[in-house]
């Protein structure tokens, strides 16, 4: 007989005969079926005992999903408890100067708010470095972003093509004398350079492309666009062609050695290998406090504090030389200013100011955005407090009917154990439960809790059928009237609302203390645990019941052996008496003739 699935539901290590086992050879008897009826009148009681295991297992998964119930309404009570969320309030700007937002200890009203300066962050700038061109510089020694290579470039204009030579020799005059020729006598054309920069005015429609060499690209007009600017057409250099590229290295600006750039305080190790993109990355993975771009159009390094406010930013090195070639020796630094503003309210006027655009006044959290006038207005937000009530009595009804639909509930006679869902096999195992039944006749006595000299009524929230049957009242359900609930809100002030659910001046609200009891029934060593938890009854009782019936299967197993010895030693002797028989019928067989 097979009791490895009973062995199973309590862990015990059962380990069937692997002896093969055959009866019957001589006596013709179905020795396994004999046996095995003998077994299944023989383990009639650890079945039973089984059964008892099996149903406070399921007793116990019962009380889990009742435990889980009552966790999650405390969950969603001790949320909707909070002034915060249960009495929300709104606060309305009527310009865009700032956003506000009101939280639930706002003083309601009307503010007149003018914003005198927005904080902004410091900024320190380096001055360009890299090279300084004029009009007689050479081509070939504008080497700041790539090599000059002699180029052969192509000017198209309205169809028409000419290709015009530059020359790494050619001084930037000349390259605007041969760019001018090329456009043509028709074109009225303009080429200028200044500040670092080629810039092309023509009256027609072009373009300008490298047949052979990097023209474009030592000049900066390879990333520009061609830009309409009145009447006439423009392509300029997307940048000073003088700074110096970002792939450019500390050594290219004749520092060599290992270097230390320390910002606020914070040392920055620097290799004379890196580049200025990796010398901008390793000030911005520091705690310097700032943040680092290079400015490719301008050939600068900025540095912008990250905090807003009158912050300094200091830059120092052991290597003077260091600071004097980055250019912050003589760079421009602008200080961040603090956010400024008059607030009136209620007659009073007060002037606050906030090193963080991000200001708190009165339960109010004000973000400016610029400067200016303008009202921010603070009321209650009475439909998302309805909300949040109709929210209340949903979950409690949910409760309520799952507790009582337990209390009442058949179990499920038509299906076998096998046949049922985890869900049906739960079913009908509390019922009438004692502990349930407590647990739901204190949740029903809430209803007709009084904070403060309020019951649920006042607030428009009422148990029962009105004209009708008790049958709402009996399984413990509520209704809302919305309309009561605002009337409510209107004569009492949505404080009211706040103070009969939450915690006020030490004073437990309805929902708080339908949370601490929640909190009793379902904590660790609670009057649900104590039942149903890793040390409550049902696991004790459990405990008991698996020793005896390891105890019983112990028997069984050694009372099956036996019973196979008993027919094996059965089968022998049969097995001797046929040979004797056998032996004395040849005898006599032998002694006629």
């Amino acid at each position: 007989m097979d009791l490895s699935s009973i062995a199973g539901n309590i862990n015990y290590r059962y380990q069937q005969s692997t002896r093969m086992q055959i009866g019957g050879v001589v006596s013709g008897l179905d020795t396994a079926s004999i046996i095995d009826k003998l077994m299944e009148a023989e383990s009639l009681p650890l079945q039973r005992l089984n059964n008892k295991y099996l149903n406070y297992t399921n007793l116990q998964k019962a009380y889990k999903t009742l435990s889980e119930k009552l966790r999650d309404f405390y969950n969603f009570a001790s949320d909707f408890s909070l002034q915060s969320n249960l009495i929300p309030k709104i606060a309305t700007s009527s310009t865009n100067v700032l956003s506000a937002k009101a939280s639930a200890g706002a003083v309601e009203g009307v503010y007149s708010i003018d914003v005198l300066s927005v904080a902004t962050n410091s900024v320190l700038q380096t001055r360009k470095f890299g090279e300084t061109f004029t009009d007689e510089s050479s081509v070939g020694d504008i080497n700041t972003r790539y090599e000059p290579k002699d180029s052969t470039v192509k000017i198209s204009i309205n169809g028409s093509e000419q290709t015009v030579e530059i020359l790494k020799t050619d001084k930037i005059t000349d390259v605007i004398q041969k760019l001018q020729e090329g456009f043509g006598a028709d074109t009225d054309i303009d080429i200028s350079f200044s500040d670092g920069k080629l810039r092309i005015s023509s009256n027609k429609v072009f373009q300008i492309s490298n047949v052979e060499g990097n023209f474009t690209s030592v000049f900066r007009l390879n990333d520009s666009y061609l830009k309409k600017d009145g009447d006439n057409y423009v392509l300029e250099s997307s940048g000073d062609i003088g700074a110096y590229s970002s792939l450019k290295t500390i050594s290219d600006l004749q520092i060599s050695g290992n270097q230390t750039l320390t910002i606020n305080g914070v040392n920055i190790a620097l290799k004379d290998t890196d580049s200025i993109s990796t010398l901008v990355s390793k000030i911005n993975s520091s705690t310097a406090n700032v943040v680092a771009n290079y400015d490719d159009k301008n050939g600068k390094i900025v540095l912008t504090s990250k905090t807003t406010g009158d912050n300094v930013i200091n830059v120092t090195s052991d290597n003077p030389d260091l600071i004097n070639k980055l250019g912050f020796s003589n760079g421009e630094f602008t200080l961040g200013q603090v956010a400024n503003l008059r607030i009136l309210a209620n007659g009073y006027s007060q002037e606050v100011t906030s090193r963080t655009n991000d200001i708190t006044f009165n339960g109010i959290t004000l973000n400016l955005s610029s400067t200016g006038f303008t009202t921010v207005a603070v009321s209650v937000d009475k439909d998302k407090i309805v909300e949040n009530v109709k929210e209340f009595v949903k979950k409690w009804n949910e409760l309520t009917d799952f507790i009582y639909t337990k209390l009442s509930e058949n179990k499920v006679t038509s299906k076998s154990e096998d046949e049922m869902s985890e869900e049906e096999k739960l079913q009908g195992l509390l019922k009438n439960n004692t502990l349930l039944r407590r647990v739901f006749e204190k949740l029903r006595s809430f209803l007709t809790t009084k904070v403060d000299g309020k019951s649920l009524a006042d607030l428009g929230i009422t148990s029962g059928d009105v004209g009708k049957s008790f049958e709402n009242t009996m399984k413990g359900k509520i209704t809302l009237d919305e309309n009561k609930l605002k009337a409510f809100i209107d004569n009492n002030g949505s404080d009211a609302v706040w103070k009969f659910f939450g915690n006020s001046d030490g004073t437990k609200g309805l929902a708080v203390q339908i949370k601490e009891y929640s909190y009793q029934l379902t904590k660790f060593n609670g009057e649900i645990d104590t039942v149903a938890g890793v040390n409550g009854r049902l696991e004790s009782e459990k405990r008991l019941l698996s020793k005896r019936m390891v105890s019983m299967l112990e028997y069984l197993q050694k009372k099956e052996e036996a019973l196979w010895a008993k027919y094996s030693s059965l089968e022998s002797a049969l097995a001797k008496l046929s040979a004797q028989s056998n032996f004395i019928s040849q005898a006599f067989s032998s002694n006629k003739q």
